[in-house]
């Protein structure tokens, strides 16, 4: 059961560092590139809106447009001809983990490009220039000057999303996980609150939270020291 949950707020914790970085980082790289000032605010506004809706109303309507019943993504499938039976989306073990993933990247993607659009702003525009003048075009920019300039950036959200690994997210965990897929849905947050509060566990849920804070603050110095021995930005 350790291992289990082990396996599962890892796994879980790091694909959403992994796919929450590349895509808030693709989608602020993308912006940037955008000259149209309308076109850009509404997407930034689309975009970051899933930030602010509650993960209860997420996780239902997401339960419901993956239902095996009235879902519209089985319907869509079976018109199309892609499948011949409706896919049970949530009672698929192997699924949970690239299900929960991508819901929380669409729900905090548009949130975390703002921090990257706001270093972008920061970048000299004449080093814009003299590549021009260079030839090259608008990926070179983006790979040689933009990425580098914003490195700083991404190093320290990457130490301080590093230092809360462990924290897997209880709410997907809790509201998408069911009996079925409990092998690779339960982490370190939901068992606690299950043997925790449901069993009046009061000293082991309070035992493990005391873990957690001791190994996130050992990440956070180990993270931050390499980060320091690779010559890059660091947060002590």
């Amino acid at each position: 059961m350790l291992f289990a949950l082990l396996r599962n707020t890892l796994a879980i914790s790091v694909l959403n560092i992994v796919f929450g970085t590349l895509g808030a980082v693709i989608l602020a790289l993308l912006l940037n590139e955008v000259k149209g000032v309308f076109f850009k605010r509404t997407v930034q506004t689309v975009s970051y809106l899933p930030h602010f809706i509650s993960y209860v109303v997420v996780a239902n309507l997401f339960l419901t447009l993956l239902s095996p019943s009235a879902g519209l993504v089985n319907r869509m499938l079976m018109k199309l001809g892609i499948i011949d039976e409706p896919i049970f989306f949530f009672a698929e073990p192997h699924l949970f983990w690239i299900l929960v993933v991508g819901i929380n990247v669409w729900k905090s993607i548009g949130w975390d490009a703002i921090i990257y659009i706001a270093a972008m702003s920061a970048v000299d525009t004449e080093l814009y220039d003299a590549a021009s003048v260079d030839g090259a075009g608008r990926l070179r920019k983006m790979w040689h000057i933009t990425l580098p300039c914003i490195r700083p950036t991404i190093v320290v959200l990457l130490i301080l999303s590093v230092s809360g690994i462990l924290n897997a997210g209880f709410d997907p965990s809790y509201l998408l996980g069911n009996p079925m897929v409990r092998e690779y849905s339960e982490v370190i947050d939901t068992y606690v609150y299950r043997m925790g509060l449901g069993n009046a566990m009061y000293s082991f849920a309070t035992a493990v939270g005391l873990f957690r804070l001791v190994v996130s603050l050992v990440l956070l110095f180990i993270v931050n020291h390499i980060a320091k021995r690779l010559g890059e930005d660091n947060i002590l």
